[in-house]
């Protein structure tokens, strides 16, 4: 019995058919047992990627103005933004690949992927912490932070943060490219093609 997704049911979990629906092969097998990834499995990791790319806008319009700082009224608001950034990663929050791919022997790609995905948040909630001492304005430390060193701070926590979001979602498109339905490719596409709108 099929789903209407591709999908055959066995009582207890669904197993993905090994090709996609447009005939071309995933670069990672579709494993038993495994659901497909539909739109609204999507829908928590777009939403944060989403809040993570306008937080970056509003940090380059920062890094822009230089040498202006933010008010204290704005620096307090991206603050509480970056900390939200840090709580994710400390707290396990922090969306991942992990409840969508299964780590396996047999397909270390994932793993790598995985990795790779950990590695960026991990940087990027460093960043965040040095930027939580450089622009708060109760902090201090900030006075310490000339422009061109708060300049270069904004711009590796931007330029990271928008490689990690991107990446995570082309990885999703690559090893899930049997799985997801054709809700959550259009959603993945359209949520990449918006990071690179100007």
């Amino acid at each position: 019995m099929t789903d209407g997704h591709g999908t055959k049911q066995d009582g207890k979990a669904q197993r993905v058919d090994r090709a996609s629906r447009d005939g071309e092969s995933s670069p990672v097998r579709a494993c038993r047992h495994w659901h497909v990834i539909r739109d609204d499995d999507l829908a928590d990791l777009l939403s944060a990627h989403a809040d993570l790319r306008s937080l970056c806008s509003i940090l380059e319009h920062c890094a822009d103005c230089l040498p202006i700082r933010p008010s204290a009224r704005d620096a307090d608001w991206i603050c509480a933004r970056l900390a939200l950034v840090t709580e994710r990663h400390d707290d396990g929050l922090e969306p991942t690949l992990d409840t969508l791919f299964r780590r396996t022997p047999s397909q270390p790609l994932i793993g790598v992927v995985l990795d790779h995905v950990a590695a960026h948040r991990a940087t990027d909630a460093v960043y965040a912490q040095d930027l939580i001492v450089a622009l708060d304005p109760r902090s201090i430390e900030a006075d310490r932070f000339a422009p061109d060193m708060l300049g270069y701070m904004l711009r590796c926590f931007f330029d990271g943060c928008r490689r990690a979001t991107d990446f995570t979602e082309l990885a999703i498109l690559t090893l899930g490219h049997a799985r997801l339905t054709r809700a959550a490719r259009m959603r993945l596409t359209d949520s990449l093609a918006r990071s690179v709108s100007p």
